[in-house]
């Protein structure tokens, strides 16, 4: 008898060992293991009208949703979050393999957040949002990557595409939208499916088109400080009018490049903080406006006798230090930009 009951004992323990590993899972406990799911995937046929100042871009593209069953089809009641009145096509809608496919064409202008504080060596990762209208714990997407493609014709001017890939991300709302198998009063998590294309400009020389009179600019004010004024045959008023000469050049200087980053402006605006185009003007307006303080000092130092001589070699030796600070702050600039990007 004693036997017998240890062998039942055994074959217990042996039978609740065996049952505890099937469990639960993780996944169950979530809510995640049994939730049907879809594939989506994608096809840009079309990038244009990229408007960083306005921060919207425009795209064309093939969107497909492979489902086990007709009724999980996503794409019908589908959000495109970041679009302005997208417009979506007649769907395509077939059944192969014993699963259902819906291919739909979406096209539109899509609002997109965009940094460009390293213009012109700026790269982005713009994106299309699919959001589902239903809810985590009755639906979840699965991107479909092996057969997303881009057209490789595509060529937004000023830009070259350095990547595409579908990425899945889940977003949570402040209500439960009035779904009554909800708690009353409870958030609700969407999946989602991310478009991810990833950019950088293409165009080199508008970097020299922007910043070119600022060059200019700095040229002429140092060459002004680097011509000879202490020549003996030169009367005091003739010096004096020689740096009033330079202070209105520099002063036209000023309103040269205030104007040129006015310009810019237009081209180049960033919601989130300087960009190096602005760093660059805002370190020549330093430059030029310590040239005038340096021309004021100097004027008033000759006027209460100081030696011409001794001027001229401080305008020399301040305005080549000058310069080469200069290069060296704005070296240091564009290319912590273009490393960052």
């Amino acid at each position: 008898m004693a036997a017998r009951t240890w062998i039942r004992l055994l074959v217990l323990l042996g039978a609740f060992a065996v049952w505890l590993p099937a469990g639960p899972t993780a996944d169950a406990a979530t809510g995640k293991g049994n939730v049907p799911t879809c594939e989506l995937g994608a096809y840009l046929s079309d990038l244009y009208d990229l408007d960083p100042a306005k921060h919207t871009f425009s795209a064309r593209l093939q969107l497909w949703s492979v489902c086990p069953r007709r009724e999980l089809d996503p794409l019908p009641t589908a959000s495109f979050s970041n679009a302005n009145d997208p417009e979506k096509g007649e769907p395509a809608l077939t059944s192969e393999g014993g699963r259902f496919r819906n291919v739909t064409r979406l096209q539109g202008t899509f609002r997109q957040g965009w940094d460009v504080r390293s213009f012109p060596f700026d790269r982005h990762r713009i994106q299309i949002v699919v959001t589902s209208v239903r809810d985590v714990r009755a639906f979840r997407f699965t991107p479909d990557n092996e057969n997303s493609a881009v057209n490789g014709d595509i060529a937004p001017a000023g830009w070259r595409l350095t990547g595409f890939h579908l990425a899945t991300a889940e977003h949570r709302y402040p209500t439960n939208f009035g779904n009554p198998t909800l708690p009353r009063g409870a958030a609700s998590t969407h999946s989602r499916v991310l478009v991810q294309i990833d950019l950088a400009r293409s165009d080199p020389l508008v970097f020299w088109k922007l910043t070119g009179p600022l060059y200019l600019m700095l040229i002429v004010a140092t060459a002004t400080f680097l011509l000879p004024s202490h020549s003996e045959e030169l009367s005091m008023a003739e010096r004096l009018d020689t740096l009033q000469s330079r202070l209105a050049l520099l002063g036209g200087g000023l309103f040269v490049v205030m104007l040129n980053m006015q310009q810019v402006n237009q081209i180049v605006s960033s919601s989130v903080g300087l960009t190096l185009i602005d760093g660059l003007h805002l370190l020549t307006l330093v430059y030029v406006l310590l040239a005038v303080v340096v021309t004021v000092f100097c004027w008033r130092w000759m006027v209460d006798g100081g030696d011409p001589e001794t001027a001229e070699r401080w305008h020399h030796r301040g305005a080549l230090m000058g310069l080469v600070g200069y290069v060296l702050i704005a070296g240091t600039m564009v290319g912590c930009a273009a490393r960052l990007g």
